[in-house]
């Protein structure tokens, strides 16, 4: 196929990742950068290249692009968003450390970024998920003070809301939620604020426990000895499940999944 210009062909890289063809975003990017090694959309291309492979499953490969456009655009806008893209990343992938890492560098690089305000709220958001919550409200007060009326204020002062709750959980015990099932199987999970499971798990094991007592009705050992075998390793499994469930909750896996899925910035 023969293009009339550069452009023709970095829109149509771009068109393929806009219809979530990546395999073929990637593809016409690096024909852009085999045709036009000095093109004036070289470094959009990169940027194309590196949004295409991370969402085609490839973080790493992702990375490498954005960090090189990065690296060697750092003074053109492209290289600005290369590595805020880099954040947004590594966020989203769940390295939170090294996105808010990134984000600091972003801020420090670009004191006046394009981005600054989406930086500030997601590096707020990697201290949240991090559980670093004194260094999340921190930022988020820094955030209210530089942008008074900015664009995310107020996912900004839900994030806060939603933080100031999980710091007030008091944590479950992992001991109790582990006897409660022992006892009463699925109760743990109840504990640990695991309703369907709690419910599911009790129901299972009553139904076992009926088979094995309707076996020893019908005096049949087969089945006691199989709903017996099946009993005992749902019933270990409840407890387990039950810890489980509570150190999640202590980690406060939901309330990551949640403020993730809540306030996580697209790209």
């Amino acid at each position: 196929m023969i293009f009339s210009s550069e452009k023709d062909l970095i829109d149509l890289a771009e068109t393929h990742y806009q219809n979530k063809e990546y395999y073929n975003s990637i593809t016409e990017s690096l024909r852009y950068q085999y045709l036009y090694p000095d093109g004036i959309f070289f470094p959009q291309s990169m940027i194309i290249m590196g949004k295409s492979y991370y969402r085609g499953g490839n973080q790493i490969k992702a990375l490498k692009v954005l960090n090189e456009c990065f690296n060697t655009y750092t003074n053109k806008p492209e290289g600005e968003s290369a590595l805020f893209y880099s954040g947004l990343m590594r966020l989203e992938s769940g390295s939170y450390q090294f996105a808010a890492r990134t984000f600091y560098e972003y801020l420090f690089v670009y004191e006046k970024g394009k981005f600054k305000e989406e930086v500030f709220f997601n590096l707020s958001l990697a201290h949240a998920l991090a559980e670093n919550y004194d260094e999340a409200q921190k930022k988020l007060e820094e955030y209210r003070k530089i942008f008074p009326q900015g664009k995310m204020k107020d996912k900004a002062d839900k994030l806060s809301q939603s933080i100031e709750d999980v710091k007030d959980r008091p944590e479950k015990s992992l001991f109790l939620a582990g006897l409660s099932s022992a006892i009463i199987p699925g109760s743990g999970y109840f504990y640990a604020e695991k309703y369907m499971l709690g419910l599911f798990s009790f129901c299972t094991n009553a139904a076992l426990i009926y088979g094995i007592y309707n076996g020893y009705k019908k005096k049949n050992p087969f089945q006691m000895i199989f709903f017996s075998v099946v009993e005992f390793s749902f019933y270990n499994y409840s407890i387990v499940g039950s810890v489980k469930s509570a150190n999640e909750y202590n980690r406060a896996e939901d309330f990551k999944k949640e403020v993730f899925m809540g306030f996580k910035t697209a790209f």
